[in-house]
């Protein structure tokens, strides 16, 4: 939220000391707390503020008001003044949300609501809360927040919504369900008696029955046009031809009333009215400014001592407004700050325009001022706006546009900025270089990126502004792969940022470390990150901290060190939290990748509810962060055996990669594991047109990615996930001799690299390829060093994704004594050994080597002989091939020759 939250929005009105009493729409409402929602829906001038405020006070219900105005369509906004206003019933309430609000960057909606939620479905007490002038709101995001708050809403909890048109949410469902009580325009209207007791008793003009009567058919019943005439016949003589003369019909009637009411005002008075029906809110300092001393005097008299000219002061003039019944409503306890009825405002602008119309930006130049002056940035920059004082509006949006933007409140700053002339702008390089960081944050098309940094200009921006262009064109180059680039453009922002820009310092370290890490030195992204820790720690930017943690965990990942990541890991969601342990958005990126590292591990159940958990988080917030998190459902539901889930999965993920056009790395990267996956469905036909379409049909013979436009110039990391994939297509396609020149100088650099991890993945595949080549030796050579850097991590699934032709190694490494346990180990966890036996309680010599005869017994029990015709084709007696199936369940953990059958397939023996 920028600049401090104005109370006055929250302020429930009193109901005025003489009002007229509604018992029947008070009972409707009292009726509406068995529903999710009421509605009030009429247009301007139908008392739904003052019914609400009447209800509220009388019904005893503790109750939440927030007061809306179109800035409250920026959702970081709405859900600040949301929270804010719940917090006026009790001041623990949304804590845990409002700690996500002001994170320094954008918290997706549905996560923080559903954190709001559960903290209010907490509260012991029943409750409303009103949403009053709500269709002021254009924004669909904060419809859908309410939409979604009105599917979720705790049963002690009643939504009441004050608009002037239906908003748009599921009200024929709301209705349908018998959740919905609406007041309507003609529920509104004042009976004839209302109009009686509001004319003769609280506006005291004693009026006949027959002119109540007639004011009321005229009107409709229509309660600001009943005041507009009471307020004129107040005083008059001629009282029975005025009301005689009352037109009929809302139009002819404000055009009517609006002359009655002010020609029967003081001068000053008029002049006040008419000048301070710019501002939304009231003050008597502020309006002091506004309509200037020479009106009122220095010394609080007046300049001119003609007859009808009140010698008052602003806020005297306010409190006599407020006595007179003159259509303005006191916003806090103390009256210090009113609005005007909002039609009467619109009103009273609209003679401002028709006659002092040359007046309209000197009195917006001097409200703007004021607010600067007190500190009401937003309300100052929307004042200057207006004034066309766009020097003024220009260097007060600079000036706040930093927190702004750490606020996440991207939309109020992009709607400041598209008031602005092109000019204004352009003058300005540290605005050009804000809107360009706005564009690049929310994922804009480049095109946008890129015209805000053409704006700015290359020698133009100094200080700040060039920092920030440095940052952004070093990030747009890291997305790019053009790697030595962005680390010379990180090094760049580094020195032109100021000691004091520590969150911007922390945003070009994480991007100074994604560029070591994409050139697959670990050893430098793993320093870089262990940087901006601290730097996120020194600047408080939680975000910061939890995301350099998340990338450190995936680059221990890449090192081969599971348990060292999965503390990472657990150290990043210990810092995702709020005060009540809930989790933070942030922590939705630090679940994929904890998602990942279980996947590894084979806890498959534990993996999908750690990514499904983490998407739901990043979805609202940066769509595209789950990315990683979708490939990893993908390989989650192939293990699982869902090749259609897995195909499901993928597809989001490659959609994700194609909307977000700054960077076309990502789409390489989900192409690749589409490949892997197609392989190991054994879509060899979709994997041979990847190669084709890529260009690497024509031969690969090296580690380096010959075919294919610009492969060359890949940053190291995609290029290995490419030749990895490359590869299994390759051993797929019976052409292993083409993998294992793929995969030889893939191996030197990943061990130079120290890559560990990726150093297991290539020595499984040589050992796939060397076992297709018909080479077992060379292929139990690369097993064998695999799983020595595999075992002490626990890694599985970079063995068993590979299936059955891995399986048939792991077992042959395992007759030879190579690593048994743990070749044990990762055969359990083959599919179909879940039939059988788990691998919590798979003993580890299960897979003792079967001899030659227990192989050959094995092989026609899976032909369906007995025992007896086993004997007479193995010349055994019918004792014996007994004893060798004895020997067999129990080397496989069965107890049926029909387990024994699908274990021994499983494992890739028969």
């Amino acid at each position: 939220m920028t600049g401090a939250l104005l109370k006055t929005k929250l302020y429930i009105p009193r109901p005025r000391l003489a009002f007229v009493p509604r018992p029947r729409l008070v009972e409707r409402l009292n009726a509406g707390l068995e529903h999710k929602l009421i509605l009030l829906s009429a247009p301007a001038g139908f008392g739904k503020t003052t019914l609400l405020s009447e209800w509220v006070h009388s019904c005893g219900l503790r109750a939440a008001w927030l007061s809306l105005e179109e800035a409250d369509s920026d959702p970081a906004r709405f859900l600040a003044y949301l929270i804010a206003a719940l917090r006026t019933i009790e001041p623990a309430l949304g804590e845990a949300a409002l700690a996500m609000l002001q994170m320094p960057q954008s918290a997706p909606v549905e996560p923080l609501l559903t954190t709001l939620i559960n903290d209010l479905t907490e509260f012991p007490d029943h409750f409303a809360l009103i949403l009053d002038d709500y269709h002021v709101i254009g924004a669909e995001v904060v419809h859908r927040a309410v939409s979604f708050l009105l599917d979720h809403l705790p049963p002690q909890m009643h939504l009441v919504i004050a608009s002037r048109a239906d908003p748009p949410l599921p009200l024929a469902r709301l209705r349908g369900h018998g959740h919905l009580v609406e007041l309507r325009q003609a529920d509104l209207r004042f009976t004839p008696t209302e109009a009686a007791a509001f004319l003769n008793q609280v506006m005291g003009l004693a009026l006949t029955p027959g002119e109540v009567a007639l004011l009321a058919a005229h009107t409709e019943g229509w309660i600001a046009g009943l005041q507009m005439a009471a307020v004129s016949l107040q005083g008059r003589t001629d009282r029975a031809e005025f009301v005689q003369a009352f037109p009929e019909g809302n139009p002819y009637i404000l055009d009517y009333l609006i002359e009655e009411v002010l020609q029967r005002q003081p001068r000053n008075l008029q002049t006040f009215l008419i000048q301070t029906a710019i501002l939304d809110r009231l003050s008597g300092p502020l309006c002091d400014v506004v309509t200037g001393a020479a009106v009122w005097g220095e010394d609080g008299g007046t300049t001119d001592p003609s007859p009808g000219i009140l010698p008052l002061r602003s806020q005297e003039i306010l409190e006599h407004l407020e006595r007179s019944n003159l259509f303005i409503v006191p916003l806090d306890e103390e009256h210090h700050w009113y609005r005007y009825h909002r039609l009467f405002a619109n009103l009273l602008c609209h003679r401002l325009q028709q006659e002092q119309s040359e007046m309209i930006p000197e009195l917006h130049r001097r409200a703007s001022a004021w607010y600067e002056q007190n500190g009401m940035t937003a309300s100052a920059i929307d004042h200057a706006v207006v004034s066309a004082d766009f020097e003024r509006a220009a260097r007060l949006i600079e000036q706040v546009a930093g927190p702004t933007l750490m606020r996440a409140e991207f939309d109020t700053f992009l709607h400041w900025l598209d008031a602005l002339p092109d000019g204004a702008v352009r003058a300005r390089p540290l605005l050009s270089a804000y809107h360009a960081l706005v564009s690049l944050l929310i994922c804009r098309p480049l095109h946008d990126v890129e015209a805000r940094l053409e704006v700015v200009g290359e020698g133009d921006a100094t200080g700040l502004a060039a920092g920030i262009v440095a940052l952004v064109r070093a990030v747009l180059a890291t997305l790019q792969g053009d790697i030595s680039k962005s680390i010379e453009l990180s090094h760049r922002a580094w020195e032109l940022l100021a000691e004091g820009n520590v969150f911007f310092k922390g945003l070009v370290a994480r991007n100074l470390g994604s560029a070591y890490a994409l050139t697959g030195d670990i050893a430098a992204a793993i320093r870089t990150y262990d940087e901006a820790v601290r730097i996120g720690q020194e600047a408080g930017d939680l975000t910061g901290i939890v995301a350099s943690l998340h990338q450190l965990a995936g680059l221990y990942l890449f090192r081969g060190q599971l348990h060292e990541a999965r503390g990472l890991y657990q150290r990043a969601l210990d810092f995702a939290v709020d005060s009540t342990g809930r989790p933070l958005p942030i922590a939705g990126r630090v679940l994929l990748g904890l998602g990942e590292l279980l996947r590894q591990w084979d806890d498959l159940d534990g993996a999908a509810r750690c990514v499904q958990r983490g998407i739901g988080l990043v979805q609202e917030w940066v769509e595209s962060s789950g990315i990683g998190g979708y490939l990893t459902l993908a390989w989650i539901r192939q293990a699982q055996g869902d090749a259609l889930g897995a195909d499901q999965a993928i597809q989001v993920a490659r959609r994700l990669a194609r909307q977000f056009d700054a960077t076309g790395l990502d789409d390489l990267f989900v192409a690749a594991h589409q490949v892997r996956l197609w392989v190991a469905q054994r879509n060899l036909e979709a994997a041979a047109r990847w190669v084709a379409d890529r260009g690497f049909d024509r031969g690969r013979r090296t580690g380096r990615l010959e075919g294919g436009a610009g492969s060359d110039t890949l940053p190291y990391s995609i290029r290995e996930i490419e030749c990895t994939a490359l590869a299994r297509v390759y051993i797929a396609q019976d052409r292993p001799d083409e993998a294992l020149a793929l995969l030889m100088p893939l191996l030197q650099v990943a061990e130079g690299k120290g890559r560990f991890g990726s150093m297991i993945e290539i020595l499984s595949l040589q050992a796939l390829a060397f076992q297709t080549e018909g080479d077992l030796a060379h292929a139990l050579t690369a097993l064998t060093r695999a799983l020595a850097l595999a075992e002490p991590e626990g890694f599985v699934r970079v063995f068993v994704d590979h299936g059955p032709p891995m399986a048939r190694l792991l077992y042959e490494a395992a007759t030879r004594g190579i690593a048994p346990e743990y070749a044990g180990r990762l055969l359990a966890a083959f599919p179909g050994s879940e039939s059988v036996t788990t691998a919590a309680t798979l003993p580890l010599e299960m897979v003792e080597p079967l001899t030659r005869r227990e192989s050959e017994v094995l092989q026609l029990i899976a032909e369906g002989l007995s025992n007896r015709e086993i004997a007479r084709k193995l010349v055994l007696s019918p004792g014996t091939v007994k004893v060798h199936t004895r020997a067999i369940y129990g080397k496989l953990g069965v107890n049926s020759r029909t387990q024994a059958v699908a274990r021994a397939r499983s494992l890739g023996i028969l």
